[in-house]
């Protein structure tokens, strides 16, 4: 179902969660192409092709010149059918007879007297263009009646013939009007918008607006056929959203005809114009923290990043919505209502309040912001950015604490940790056994690489104080992001607090072996023996003893000689 009520384009408005990629192309750029198309074509044409979810007309060529319709007029008459099924006036199961004067030089599938029920009459009418069952279906309805209908949905440019003395001529606009409503779902009602859609996109004859198009593009249309008419109109869903394409054609033969609509529904789908609201986010870059079941305000700055202003009411006008999932994706609640943004130029910024509901189960939540327009219709499928965030939801805190740890702790060996707490008035009368609760988070991947849990104390109702408690590194080494909460039975009771620590090898003493190295100590120096005189060994003389040792003589002394 296209779907428009507040809670389903909330959905759609999101869906996929993937930002918006920038615009291939201008409307200026598509108008050049179909520019030169219309030019290139021998004969007369009428085109108008709007976007249906911003209003905004991408392309008009003759688009108010009145235009017999051959079997578009059909259109017309599917809109009263449904019109009285919707109120209850006619039912699919009635009975519709073909008679004598149903059938025409324009030729039917169904011979006079043929019985169907009125859903099938709709389906020939529309999927084989039967005229048989379309005539059939006038004479029940009236003309009068199918003409008021349009006039009263604000068609005024459409008329269906009264009796044989005039023809069926709409514009190209009414024509694209009519099927705009039927793409915003409000042709009728959402419901009879959906059958007509439903009906439409079985469309049997496709020589025209689908032949250019890639295979599995759906399309809801209905062409047009007499001497020297050749039309299609419908609604091509495109990547980046439908278009209503009205292509009619006169005074060309017909190969002619169909090669030029195919061409202007081939350039329509490939062509990737700028969204309707190019939006860029300024969200948290961290994990919000809330209290289960409050309702926190944010202050989120947006900016235009389009080039077209955007407008503080009525079309071209924009709102903000958001969803919360939990961690396994499903969702949990969304915006109460839409969040008007005030018009904005390109370029400039707006701060917007927003106001989350939390759910009440502790946990992550992850909250995609995006845009509708001012008929809640949802952007992102047609490439408006989305911007997303965490919350963190926790039971309401009992406890204010901080921890004084060491930026240098010893792999595997124990620190002081030093924790300051105030018991918080939601502590209530009872008291509380903690623990601290810690992560040691790598600062290059962002990735957890130990954690742990150290024993604190039990609170008491209004106490302050000092818990001292042994805090053991984990076994690695480095630099790292410790990460660490309060708790009790693993609830966080505490704010979540960072603080960086540097982890080294343990520590040593001096006794320790391969501890501290004893300072080196010089061996002392040997002295050089004195040099001794050396006597020449005498040939006369006294000769000296050989068991007395020999003295040395003091430096300076004559050399001794024999005695005289």
């Amino acid at each position: 179902m296209r779907g428009s009520a507040f809670g389903l384009a909330v959905v759609l408005a999101l869906a996929g969660l993937v930002p918006g990629a920038p615009a291939a192309a201008s409307t200026a750029d598509l108008v050049q192409h179909l520019d030169q198309l219309v030019s290139a074509f021998p004969g007369g044409a009428g085109l108008w092709i709007a976007d249906p979810n911003t209003g905004k007309t991408l392309y008009s060529h003759d688009a108010d010149e009145p235009i017999i319709t051959a079997s578009l007029y059909k259109l017309a008459v599917l809109t009263e059918a449904e019109r009285r099924v919707e109120a209850g006036q006619l039912h699919y199961g009635d009975i519709i007879t073909i008679e004598d004067e149903d059938i025409t030089e324009d030729g039917s599938f169904e011979v006079a007297g043929t019985e169907l029920t009125l859903d099938q009459a709709l389906e020939a009418m529309i999927t084989i263009s039967d005229n048989g069952a379309a005539l059939a279906l006038w004479h029940v309805l009236g003309p009068e009646n199918i003409n008021a209908t349009l006039r009263n949905i604000g068609i005024t440019d459409f008329h269906v013939f009264l009796d044989w003395n005039e023809d069926n001529v709409a514009t190209p606009r009414a024509v694209g009007t009519l099927l705009t409503l039927l793409a915003k779902r409000q042709l009728v009602s959402a419901a009879a918008s959906d059958r007509m859609l439903a009906r439409l996109e079985r469309q049997q004859i496709n020589d025209r607006l689908p032949a250019g198009l890639p295979q599995g593009v759906v399309i809801a249309h209905k062409t047009g056929n007499l001497p020297g008419l050749t039309h299609d109109a419908g609604i091509i869903y495109t990547p980046a959203g439908p278009r209503v394409v009205v292509a009619m054609t006169w005074d060309a033969y017909d190969a002619d005809a169909y090669a030029f609509i195919a061409n202007v529904a081939s350039i329509v789908y490939s062509t990737l114009l700028e969204p309707p609201a190019n939006a860029r986010y300024d969200v948290p870059r961290t994990a919000i923290s809330a209290d289960i079941g409050s309702a926190p305000r944010i202050i989120v700055p947006i900016t235009n990043a389009g080039s077209e202003t955007w407008k503080a009411s009525g079309p071209g006008s924009f709102r903000l919505v958001w969803e919360m999932r939990d961690s396994k994706d499903a969702l949990v609640a969304t915006s109460a209502t839409p969040i008007a943004l005030p018009g904005l130029a390109s370029g400039r910024s707006a701060d917007i309040s927003v106001v989350l509901a939390v759910p009440q189960a502790p946990g992550d939540y992850k909250v995609t912001l995006g845009l509708v327009d001012v008929n809640g219709n949802g952007l992102a499928k047609l490439g408006t950015a989305t911007a997303s965030f965490q919350v963190r939801a926790h039971q309401a805190y009992i406890v204010n604490a901080a921890a004084a740890v060491p930026t240098m702790l010893h792999r595997g060996e124990a620190s002081l940790l030093v924790t300051k707490y105030t018991a918080l008035p939601t502590a209530g009368t009872t008291a509380h056994t903690l623990v601290l609760s810690w992560r040691l988070i790598d600062t290059k991947t962002s990735r957890s690489v130990a954690q742990g849990t150290v024993p604190l104390g039990t609170l008491q109702p209004g106490a302050a104080g000092i818990f001292f408690t042994p805090l053991i590194a984990p076994a690695v080494l480095g630099t790292y992001r410790l990460a660490y909460d309060v708790r009790e039975k693993n609830v966080a009771v505490s704010e979540t607090f960072t603080t960086n620590v540097t982890i080294v090898g343990p520590r040593t003493f001096p006794d320790d072996e391969g501890g501290r190295t004893p300072p080196v100590i010089a061996p002392r120096a040997t002295p050089a023996p004195t040099p001794r005189m050396r006597f020449p060994t005498p040939t006369t003389g006294i000769v000296p003893s050989p068991q007395l040792p020999t003295l040395p003589v003091p430096r300076g002394r004559p050399t001794p000689t024999a005695n005289p």
